[in-house]
């Protein structure tokens, strides 16, 4: 119903209920535009720190937000696949694929970056996989597999800060 909705107001389309229930739904546009200025507010909000942590994040600082990102994208596309949702599946998987995209696109071919742009061809091979097959199971390693790569660099980054003796 939403969509269609959304469609309609889109195409610039109005349906004209007839008298009664203009007034009901005049009652009910107020309340829903004060309620939508509230959300859009928090919305906004929420957005500006956002992107003002991308602005100010180091590159491993952005490397872990993309990992979450990518995780929060596969749950989403694991949440489709278990409820028939496939809208919603196929929104988690085309955004996971994206970060691992930039993540490959972004990666320099030294000789840590091309083992992680090999980490990352798997990965998006299990992606790809998981989604044809509609196999939860592998979407969850794939989840495991990211962790790891973020487990690593978190491993590293420490041994970088100990004082050498």
């Amino acid at each position: 119903m939403a969509k269609i909705l959304d469609d309609l107001n889109l195409r610039n389309i109005e349906i004209e209920p007839d008298g009664e229930q203009k007034e009901n739904n005049k009652e009910k546009d107020l309340s829903l535009d004060s309620l939508n200025l509230q959300v859009n507010s928090q919305l906004n909000s929420e957005k500006n720190f956002f992107f003002n942590s991308l602005k100010t994040a180091d590159s491993v600082s952005l490397l872990f937000m993309c990992y979450d990102l990518a995780r929060s994208e596969i749950r989403k596309a694991i949440d489709g696949i278990k409820n028939k949702d496939y809208e919603k599946k196929y929104e988690g998987i085309t955004k996971a694929l994206k970060i691992f995209d930039v993540l490959m696109a972004t990666t320099e071919p030294n000789e840590v970056g091309k083992h992680l742009i090999t980490s990352y061809l798997f990965i998006t091979k299990k992606i790809i996989e998981g989604n044809i097959n509609l196999d939860v199971g592998v979407l969850e390693k794939v989840i495991g597999y990211i962790d790891e790569l973020e487990s690593a660099w978190k491993k590293m980054l420490q041994s970088k800060e100990k004082p050498t003796p």
